[in-house]
């Protein structure tokens, strides 16, 4: 008794649909890492547009540059806007941290699905041959 074609056609669709999810969420994940790459270039930015507000006097002129125009604004509203931005980039990377978290352990399953799959095949493979060596005898 060997392996009928549907068998493995079966084994081999259900291989295959694992395959593209695992691809699928690489490339969700792929996209992911990208955007908090980014987010954590801005959080660094941030932070050191920050750090100079604070060690800046409190009469300080600041700045900001709108377009081509410098723009003069009051230091403590740029504080203020500097940390506010600071706290939507930190819930975004947390947000961009927990959905990369939900992309590994969907991988993960997938991976044991797949595998799942291909000892089943072995298996069933291996029953076949076993029941094709006792028919010979």
């Amino acid at each position: 008794m060997v392996l009928s074609q549907k068998q493995i056609e079966e084994f081999q669709r259900k291989l295959n649909v694992e395959v593209k999810e695992i691809k699928d969420l690489q490339t969700q994940g792929s996209k992911l890492l990208q955007q908090r790459t980014q987010m954590a270039a801005q959080q660094n930015e941030n932070d050191l547009v920050k750090q100079e507000l604070d060690l800046m006097e409190e009469d300080a002129s600041v700045y900001k540059l709108i377009g081509p125009v410098l723009v003069q604004q009051d230091k403590e509203d740029a504080t203020s806007i500097v940390e506010k931005r600071l706290e939507y980039i930190n819930g975004e990377m947390k947000r961009l941290d927990k959905q990369l978290k939900d992309i590994e352990e969907k991988q993960e399953v997938h991976k044991k699905k797949a595998m799942e799959i291909q000892q089943a095949a072995q298996a069933a493979a291996q029953k076949a041959a076993h029941a094709a060596a006792q028919q010979k005898d």
